[in-house]
């Protein structure tokens, strides 16, 4: 709220959003849809299309976005920020009609310029966290008349995104190119009913044909080893990879590491799993506490004690 403040009392349960601030943290806009995905995975996804993107957003705009590109500009800034938003008043109503929404409030004494876009940013916060309609209201408290845009601009409405499924494409038109990161994305493209192992062997002949530099290739065919995990292929890509003689380290590949790591925990736990149970057949055996003191002491639930010792009664 900008010039006064109004006085709201908070209240819990029913359907109150509350005063609260709506806070979202964004880390940095991702070229990537991770929703099904790990997110260290999801990671390695990110870096390899940052990597390569600039070699070729041009042809894939003109191949399949539909527009070409004249020249283009770098905007070198992160969107990585913390932004922190309290609005005036937000609660969930339901209006007499039966509608049920969330009502934003904004109370504003100066003439904000911008007010637009401030309110479109609450609106799409509003409208993510609780999943409702959201109509808002600036109530306005200046002496002069005001000037404030209430109505984006055309350009300005959000009308959604086009979404392009490589998927959709043939694996023909993606290797048919002379660019090796935009070879790479074949393993994404409609195989067509070929068999995997036939467009793999064409991905790694066409990149090593075109790829002289050994250091260069290994980091295509690294690229292409993650890649094929979003097709489920990622055995007959180590299979190819290996017997056409190209080199590919697995123990530097994240998902490798990230195994080693999950198989390490998984052996610790175990350990620990029945190291747990040694001491509780050992008290058992012993004889002289209560099951609950036992399992106070194992740090495991009575019902659990009470297993292990039905199981040494057998």
């Amino acid at each position: 709220m900008a010039g006064a403040a109004a006085g709201t009392a908070k209240r819990t349960g029913g359907w109150n959003v509350g005063n609260g601030s709506i806070s979202r943290q964004i880390t940095e806009i991702s070229i990537f849809d991770h929703s099904n995905v790990s997110q260290g995975l999801a990671g390695e996804y990110d870096k390899i299309l940052e990597e390569n993107i600039a070699s070729v957003f041009i042809p894939l705009a003109e191949k399949y976005l539909g527009f070409k590109i004249r020249r283009s500009e770098e905007l070198k800034d992160k969107l990585q920020t913390t932004i922190e938003k309290e609005p005036d008043f937000i609660r969930i109503v339901e209006a007499d009609t039966g509608e049920r929404f969330i009502l934003h409030l904004e109370f504003q004494s100066a003439d904000e310029e911008g007010m637009i876009y401030r309110m479109q940013e609450y609106y799409g916060l509003l409208r993510r966290k609780y999943q409702l309609p959201v109509r808002q209201f600036v109530i306005y408290l200046g002496q002069k008349a005001s000037k404030m845009q209430t109505q984006p601009a055309p350009g300005e409405i959000f009308k959604g995104f086009a979404l392009k499924s490589l998927r959709e494409y043939s694996y023909r038109n993606l290797l048919a190119s002379e660019i090796p990161e935009e070879i790479l994305l074949t393993i994404l493209a409609d195989f067509e009913g070929k068999k995997p192992v036939e467009v793999l062997n064409s991905i790694l002949n066409k990149l090593k044909e075109i790829t002289p530099e050994e250091i260069v290739l290994r980091r295509y065919i690294r690229q292409l080893a993650i890649l094929a995990r979003l097709r489920n292929l990622t055995k007959e890509t180590q299979k190819q990879i290996k017997a056409m003689g190209l080199t590919y380290n697995i123990t530097e590949d994240f998902l490798y590491q990230q195994g080693l790591e999950k198989g390490l925990e998984k052996g610790l736990e175990k350990g620990l799993e029945r190291g747990k149970k040694e001491l509780i057949l050992e008290m058992l055996k012993d004889g002289s506490l209560p099951l609950e003191k036992i399992a106070a002491l194992a740090k495991v639930s009575a019902e659990y004690v009470k297993q292990v010792a039905e199981e040494l009664q057998k």
